[in-house]
């Protein structure tokens, strides 16, 4: 079900399921397009609002972690982006965006367990659920 892979895998696998479907699989006739844009309507700003405050979180301590001294070009390395004596002299923010887009798949896990959360205290799963009772009255 594109719901119970949205909630336990993330907004992009619930979609690439909408997308992936058999015509025939379709949920209660309803077409692929309607089907996606139902899943943005449910989790796009959850999804939105918990991976741009993740994504800030994440460049901050990157930044925290440039201006401290951390070694961050021995990090990217580590990670297997090369950094070269020109790339060095590119600047405390452009060293911490490095590392924060590095860092993108730490970020994942956490975004894809926290949307649904989000969503619940955003009331968006709420209001879907009134949205279906006042549909069969």
């Amino acid at each position: 079900d594109v719901e119970e892979t949205t909630k336990k895998y993330g907004l992009e696998a619930g979609l690439w399921k909408v997308f992936k479907q058999d015509k025939d699989s379709n949920v209660e006739g309803q077409s692929k397009g309607s089907q996606a844009k139902e899943l943005l309507k449910r989790y796009g700003a959850a999804y939105l609002i918990t991976s741009i405050s993740l994504s800030l979180i994440s460049f901050g301590i990157s930044y925290a972690l440039v201006t401290s001294g951390v070694d961050v070009a021995a990090i990217l390395n580590k990670v297997g982006l090369d950094v070269t004596s020109t790339n060095e002299k590119v600047g405390t923010v452009a060293f911490a965006y490095a590392a924060h887009k590095a860092a993108s798949p730490i970020r994942f896990p956490p975004t894809v367990a926290l949307t649904p959360v989000v969503a619940r205290l955003l009331g968006q799963e709420d209001k879907q659920g009134e949205h279906d009772d006042t549909e069969e009255e």
